[in-house]
């Protein structure tokens, strides 16, 4: 049976991705990330609160789910939020996945501003 990982070294791995998301390790060291329990009841609250808060990504941990579940729940999530851009991340998927499931918002033109920065084209 493949061992759960319950938490991450989220520095090591922000520090991993520097190449593919630069400003994702100078986010986390300067505490602009907030990492959340995934809690479909709060999930509401939490993402209202996103665009007055001081953080640039809210990242809501999901041990347990699996990448379906997180892909359909990130499309859902893209439709009915406008000002966000929700973003998924599983351990299985390789790469630069996250060692834990998660979703991830970002606001959508903050996030466009920093892809247009490295020449990464909008999908």
């Amino acid at each position: 049976m493949e061992k759960v990982v319950e938490e991450a070294d989220w520095a090591e791995y922000f520090g991993k991705i520097k190449g593919v998301c630069p400003w994702s390790y100078r986010a986390h060291m300067a505490d602009n990330i907030l990492f959340l329990d995934y809690n479909e009841p709060e999930l509401a609250t939490w993402s209202s609160l996103f665009h007055s808060s001081k953080f640039e990504a809210f990242v809501y941990k999901c041990p347990g789910k699996s990448s379906d579940w997180l892909n359909s729940k990130c499309d859902q999530l893209n439709q009915t939020d406008q000002k966000s851009e929700w973003l998924w991340s599983h351990p299985t998927e390789g790469g630069d996945s996250t060692p834990i499931p998660v979703l991830i918002q970002q606001d959508k033109v903050q996030l466009a501003k920093l892809r247009e920065k490295l020449g990464y084209e909008d999908d």
